[in-house]
């Protein structure tokens, strides 16, 4: 079981509330008393720095002061967010040459917009230091008056950051920033990385004299300079991270200092739109997202944590705006959304938000009560679920998940590179998401690492590592996939590993790349893309919501791999026939070899010479049927404490090392049941069934529920 590094800090349970100028303050005394009644006992108010900053010098705080007595009032912790992307009218005055630049050289010129409804949106660029040391010490200011206030609980220093604003389906040509403080704070980044002018004109293939020739990469088609260009931008938002938590942590030294993002997730967020999560939890006291339930998100959150306590600080539950009104949600809703997070280890809930937005187009959703502060369903439901839970919160805040056998790699490089050859991340993120839906579905923990991890080969406890899309990468993580298979680890990857190099900045000759080719005795012999391919596919748009490619199938992605037992697997994107001499073929198309395994040391490679994860929901036998292989070769077995049903989703929390909670779901149109082996009898907190070791729970269409171990029960 996995242990936390910061179990002291609380379960929280609340709204955001103030994003001035709303909810105005004929407001605030009602909404605060309510919140109380309601049980919550956090709220989070913004400091704008637009709103608090008008003039040189002066620093108006009247309105949170306001806030903060009142909320000590009524009991609630406060986390305040700083939300500096809306710059003063003064200091872009004074500072004109801080505009972002985007690639193709026009200015980003402040403005409104719904989520940053007071102007000054999305502000300077990072780069700029005057107006950086400007902005600093508007957090310092901050931190100074607040420090000591007895409702100051929590500091988050950033609101979502990211790098191109709303654009969050970029093109090349509309990224940021190309800026002259960019120009120059890039050369000063590449010089230690290369050493040499030499060096890296023999990486990027060019014939600069002198460092100040050095041009920014536009276009990502010379791939190289592009990806790192785009791994420089992250590094700015992570100093960017740094420098407000610092600057806050130089006057307030008792309170968490973090920020939250929106998980990187290869969707709306990326590498190319936010921020490196890995890089920017290691900074943070705690780590928290924008986030709801599902496979996805949560685990991305966690993942990035390594082992940091979670907080889901803005859920969306109540997604809507004037053309979608929210719709409505019941306790079952709110079962579903959020047990699978505390299941996932998400310690805390803050919902955005309390009141519906009155301003702009974000009217009149989000809100936990209707725009007159009344009583919607989700309040009562939201009122219930928190006065069932209350009692175990601090329970669940020491509690740990299940360990993970299993690795997911996430490269922010490779993904850069996937952007850069397929103008988008959309086919790499089918394959991810693949495959964790894949072992989600299976109940098998699994965890997202990076390639700064992979190179450190911080691998502790995992038997199975997985490859998607893996064509760039580093010869330290191809050396440390070599040692580490060599040690015992299973490896199951897709086409074209280390098939481009990013040390040498050169597509490979031979594939797998980095010497892999030679030192396992596997090859691919020829590739093709499957739009090419033609003839015998039996694969079907499967359709529905549980699959990653429904209504997303192009026409020609997938191809069926025939597997032994007249099973088959799909296949996508590209196709690959492998060759070696020590090979064992698994599965092939026509009489070509496409997947095949490798002894290597005192391991096994599993090689794809396709991506699989995107298509393992549309033959689910075939998929089975290998993946079982692939997981009794690495040693992965499911959990011994629940025996489920197909279909049926477990979590499971342990507290002081024993099983404590079980989240389970039937997500499902049909009834479920689940086996419970784990010691002790077992309460299901919002249903009131009572089930004993070796009984079976039943579950309904649609159910969700957590069931909590009998000597907990208070």
């Amino acid at each position: 079981m996995e242990t936390s590094e910061t179990r002291n800090l609380p379960f929280i349970f609340g709204a955001q509330y103030y994003r001035a100028p709303t909810p105005e303050p004929e407001c605030w005394e009602t909404d605060l008393s309510r919140m109380r009644e309601l049980g919550f006992n956090h709220v989070k108010y913004w400091l704008q720095w637009r709103w608090s900053h008008r003039t040189p010098d002066v620093y108006n705080f009247e309105d949170i002061d306001r806030l903060m007595d009142m909320a000590h009032d009524h009991g609630l912790d406060v986390t305040l967010t700083a939300a500096c992307d809306v710059a003063p009218s003064w200091v872009l005055s004074e500072f004109p040459d801080s505009l972002p630049i985007t690639a193709d050289g026009l200015p980003v010129h402040p403005y409104a917009v719904c989520c940053r409804q007071i102007g000054g949106f999305p502000g300077p660029c990072l780069n700029h230091t005057e107006i950086a040391k400007i902005r600093l010490e508007f957090l310092t200011a901050a931190a100074k008056r607040y420090a000591s206030h007895p409702a100051m609980s929590m500091w988050n220093v950033w609101n979502e950051p990211e790098q191109n604003f709303p654009n969050r389906h970029p093109v090349a040509w509309k990224l940021t920033c190309f800026c002259e403080h960019c120009r120059r704070g890039f050369i000063e980044w590449l010089k230690p990385r290369y050493e040499s002018l030499d060096h890296l004109n023999q990486v990027w293939g060019r014939c600069y004299q002198k460092w100040d020739e050095v041009e920014l990469p536009r276009s990502p088609e010379t791939v190289k300079d592009f990806v790192d260009f785009r791994v420089y931008q992250l590094s700015v938002m992570t100093g960017e991270a740094a420098a407000r938590i610092d600057a806050v942590k130089s006057v307030d030294k008792n309170h968490p200092v973090y920020l939250h993002v929106v998980p990187n997730t290869m969707r709306i967020f990326n590498s190319m739109t936010g921020v490196d999560d890995f890089a920017i939890a290691e900074l943070c006291d705690l780590f928290a997202s924008t986030t709801n339930g599902g496979a996805i998100w949560p685990n991305q959150l966690v993942s990035a944590a390594q082992g940091k306590t979670c907080y889901n600080v803005e859920s969306h539950i109540n997604t809507g705006q004037v053309s979608l009104h929210q719709r409505e949600l019941d306790l079952d809703a709110v079962l579903a959304d959020l047990l699978p997070q505390i299941g996932a280890g998400v310690t805390g809930f803050l919902f955005w938000q309390y009141r519906p937005e009155v301003l702009g187009l974000e009217a009149p959703a989000w809100g936990m009560v209707k725009p007159d502060g009344t009583d919607r369903p989700v309040t009562r439901a939201v009122r219930e679920f928190w006065e069932k839970l209350s009692p175990y919160k601090d329970h669940l805040a020491a509690a740990s998940v299940e360990s993970a056998e299993v690795a997911i790699w996430k490269s922010t490089r490779n993904e850069i590179f996937h952007f850069a050859a397929q103008a988008g991340t959309r086919k790499l993120a089918d394959n991810v998401e693949g495959y964790r839906i894949f072992f989600r579905q299976h109940n098998i923990p699994t965890r997202y690492i990076n390639e700064v991890l992979l190179e450190q080969q911080k691998l502790d406890g995992i038997k199975l590592l997985i490859l998607p899309c893996c064509y760039y990468l580093s010869t330290e993580e191809a050396e440390a996939i070599d040692r580490w298979v060599r040690s015992g680890g299973t490896l199951l990857c897709d086409a074209h590993l280390a098939g481009y190099n990013d040390t040498t900045g050169r597509h490979e000759r031979t594939v797998p790349g980095m010497g892999l080719a030679e030192k396992w005795g596997i090859y691919e012999d020829d590739s093709t893309s499957s739009l090419h391919l033609t003839g015998d596919s039996r694969t079907q748009d499967p359709g529905g919501p549980d699959t990653v490619v429904a209504e997303r199938i192009d026409a020609g992605r997938f191809f069926d791999v025939s597997l032994p037992g007249d099973k088959y697997v799909s296949g996508s994107d590209t196709c690959a026939s492998l060759a070696g001499k020590e090979i064992v073929p698994i599965g092939r198309r026509k009489d070509r070899t496409v997947i095949a395994s490798v002894s290597v040391g005192k391991g096994k490679v599993f090689y794809c010479g396709t991506c699989l994860g995107a298509g393992l929901s549309i033959n689910p036998d075939g998929s089975e049927h290998l993946m079982s292989q692939v997981m009794e070769t690495a040693g992965v077995k499911h959990g011994t404490e629940v025996k489920t049903a197909t279909g049926i989703l477990v979590d499971i929390l342990y507290y002081e090392n024993v099983a404590a909670f079980m989240v389970m779901q039937n997500p499902g149109k049909n009834p479920g049941s689940a086996e419970i082996h784990a010691e002790g009898t077992w309460h299901g907190l919002y249903g009131g069934a009572v089930v004993r070791a070796g009984e079976t729970v039943e579950l309904k269409p649609d159910e969700t529920e957590l069931f909590i171990r009998g000597d907990l029960i208070e």
